[in-house]
């Protein structure tokens, strides 16, 4: 893990993102991944979120959400945004394995 500060200088070119969180996301999961999408959209970069499920209709008031991936349901257009992706955001899990079947596809990236 970075301090922001020494993270921060990969944010001033603009990049592909893709931000992800835990299966079956809850609302600090999804809020947490809208909220840094919403961040980078605003500095220009190309951000994608992938939840590695589906999510609770109730979480569809939060702005974005019919911009988020559900990972099973398009496997392979997530598949490809992952490949091209620069940065690759993990929130709101401490584990790997909770990303379900998108761990390998996060794994390689590293």
């Amino acid at each position: 893990m970075k301090d922001i500060t020494e993270f921060f200088p990969y944010l001033t070119e603009l990049r592909r993102v893709v931000i992800t969180t835990h299966q079956k996301p809850d609302g600090d999961a999804m809020g947490s991944a809208l909220g840094l999408y919403h961040f980078l959209q605003s500095l220009g970069h190309d951000v994608t979120v992938i939840s590695p499920t589906n999510w609770a209709e109730f979480l569809d008031w939060m702005p974005g959400t019919k911009q988020v991936l559900d990972f099973e349901a398009n496997r392979d257009r997530s598949k490809k945004i992952i490949k091209e992706a620069e940065l690759i955001f993990c929130l709101d899990f401490n584990i790997l394995h909770r990303t379900k079947n998108l761990e390998l596809l996060v794994q390689v990236q590293q």
